[in-house]
């Protein structure tokens, strides 16, 4: 039931948030957009995003090396689990897409589920800190276009807060969740329930090793700075394909806002907020409603096409089905 309403309250949302943007801008200027669109820079867009996620591959792969004992070497286990969640994060209510990615690579793998959440969760904020970070370049250096909605600059500064309490969290939970700490904490105890607990806590500690190998967190900062320059790139074409001229620093302002603004509640692939955000972000540089409307489209097909073909697939080159994972997933719960 959960799930139904968080289902039901993001479609909500975002058919709200997309009959206010064809209330301003008509199918017909969405076609015009579309019709003098340059193709071959949408279609290097749409290439270029799937460099990203292949990239995400290869972060997701240093982090796992960061465990305790290596993972279970599984044919493109990393590649299938990874774009099966993504799968999941656009194309599926609630944005399950992670703990799917977690429920096939701890099933094939044999890694607990705790320990490979805890890896995902890692690279999220990993990915917050790259982020706040290049807009905090923007702030600083006067990149910034001076029209800029005041709710941008607040929501990101309480994005940063949060960004660095979050880590902070972290580190004192890879610490605290020692599996010699929980041992000595629930020595003189007898329940199941509470060793049953302990070990869980055990185990998502075990998936924050990371914090404790500063070379292989090393290695996955590059990986993502990587990652986000290669998206920065994309979106300066995409927007470039529709006639919009804009520097690069407009591209990551566009990138930073909507990675944060997607995560709110709201249909499968943040449709309708991710198009309102991209339009107004991009009023003060003067871009067109329905180009920059017609651009966020195009950000998010991009992902789509490639994630949920290779999604399903991945999920059946493991041997599992659609039916498994929800069985999995109603288990968890």
């Amino acid at each position: 039931m959960a799930m139904k309403s968080r289902l039901l309250i993001g479609i909500l949302i975002s058919a709200t948030l997309l009959g206010l943007l064809l209330w301003r801008i008509s199918p017909a200027q969405l076609g015009q957009a579309f019709s003098t669109a340059n193709q071959t820079a949408l279609l290097l867009t749409t290439a270029l995003h799937l460099l990203v996620l292949c990239l995400k591959v290869g972060r997701w792969k240093v982090v796992l090396s960061a465990l305790p004992a290596p993972p279970k070497q599984v044919p493109w286990l990393p590649f299938d689990a990874l774009f099966l969640g993504y799968f999941g994060n656009y194309a599926l209510p609630a944005k399950l897409g992670e703990l799917g990615r977690s429920l096939l690579y701890a099933r094939r793998s044999g890694r607990s589920l705790p320990e490979v959440l805890a890896t995902i969760l890692v690279e999220r904020f990993i990915d917050a800190l790259v982020l706040i970070s290049a807009f905090l370049i923007l702030a600083t250096t006067s990149l910034l276009p001076e029209r800029l909605p005041n709710w941008v600059q607040l929501s990101l500064y309480l994005a940063a807060a949060g960004t660095l309490a979050g880590l902070l969290a972290l580190f004192l939970a890879r610490r605290f969740l020692s599996a010699k700490n929980l041992r000595a904490t629930g020595s003189e105890q007898e329940s199941g329930l509470l060793r049953r607990v302990l070990q869980l806590l055990s185990r998502f500690g075990a998936g924050l090793a990371i914090l404790e190998r500063p070379r292989v967190a090393a290695r996955a900062l590059i990986w993502t700075l990587l990652i986000w320059a290669v998206e920065a790139l994309a979106v300066w074409i995409c927007l470039h394909a529709f006639g919009a001229s804009l520097p690069i620093s407009a591209a990551i302002l566009v990138m930073v806002v909507t990675s944060f603004a997607i995560a709110a509640p709201s249909a499968p692939g943040g449709v309708g907020v991710h198009q309102w955000v991209t339009v107004l972000l991009l009023a003060p540089y003067g871009v067109a409603e329905p180009s920059a409307a017609a651009a966020s489209l195009v950000l998010t097909v991009a992902v789509i096409l490639w994630v949920v073909p290779l999604g399903l697939f991945g999920l059946w080159r493991q041997g599992y089905s659609t039916a498994q994972l929800r069985a999995d997933y109603d288990a968890t719960h």
